[in-house]
């Protein structure tokens, strides 16, 4: 027999025993306002009063969806609305180290914190395993403090159970009593088990944030508005005059 098919063989019985599977695939959840596909705006810049949280690409969940709120500096649980779905009942889903309220308000479920440089995430201190780890307290706290946030030491983590299967189109929530540079982040489950491949979450890039432009950068940012209109105008202005032609 040739090495080709002893090899070939040797795949195909280990494939037969599940020893050589390939690994699944995790979807992406993303978090915005006024989409309905994720914008990538790393993070993406929500109005708290209108949030959108939907599958990148044709993927289906099971219920309950979770969300979870990171709040700069330690702060209190802001307040969920539903539009058409309501929170599931209590239960710590998919190893949340507290059961959530079985309403719209928020459980605590730890601290993200700087601890280990920075490179723990959201997800694995809120109990949860498989989420993206890119939901870290370096680009948390990064992207806060380049927005004029005040950090603290730490983002209270609170999570929400919605009683939704999460498909194809998005679904609307909001937050009441947010505070500003929150981080809003979802976590699912493809099937049973809920492990591998079959977990679905939000990464960095397509996270939702409360936080807005320091109100000093808005002058200049008009300031600098202006100056370019100006010098556009000037220069279409000039396209347009005509020079005398002297007559000899």
């Amino acid at each position: 027999m040739s090495p080709v098919k002893r090899i070939l063989m040797l795949l195909t019985v280990l494939l037969a025993l599940g020893l050589f599977a390939t690994p699944g695939f995790a979807a992406q959840i993303y978090v915005c306002t006024g989409c309905t596909t994720p914008p990538g705006g790393d993070p993406n810049i929500i109005d708290p009063t209108s949030i959108n949280v939907g599958y990148a690409g044709n993927q289906s969940g099971v219920s309950p969806l979770l969300i979870i709120v990171g709040v700069p500096n330690a702060g209190s649980a802001p307040i969920l609305s539903l539009h058409g779905n309501n929170a599931a009942g209590v239960g710590a889903y998919y190893g949340l180290h507290s059961a959530t309220s079985g309403g719209t308000g928020g459980v605590f479920e730890g601290s993200l914190t700087s601890a280990n440089n920075g490179r723990n995430d959201a997800y694995t201190v809120a109990g949860l395993s498989g989420g993206n780890n890119s939901e870290n307290w370096s680009n948390w706290a990064g992207f806060d403090s380049a927005h004029g946030v005040t950090v603290g030491t730490s983002f209270a983590l609170y999570a929400y159970a919605i009683d939704v299967a999460l498909g194809t189109s998005p679904i609307n929530i909001d937050f009441s009593s947010i505070a500003t540079g929150s981080f809003v982040i979802a976590y699912n489950c493809a099937g049973t088990p809920c492990t591998g491949g079959n977990v679905d979450a939000t990464p960095f890039t397509n996270a939702g944030s409360t936080a807005v432009p320091e109100a000093g950068t808005l002058p200049l940012f008009a300031t600098g508005l202006v100056g370019v209109g100006a010098l556009f105008g000037t220069q279409l202005f000039n396209r347009g005059r005509k020079e005398p032609v002297s007559v000899g």
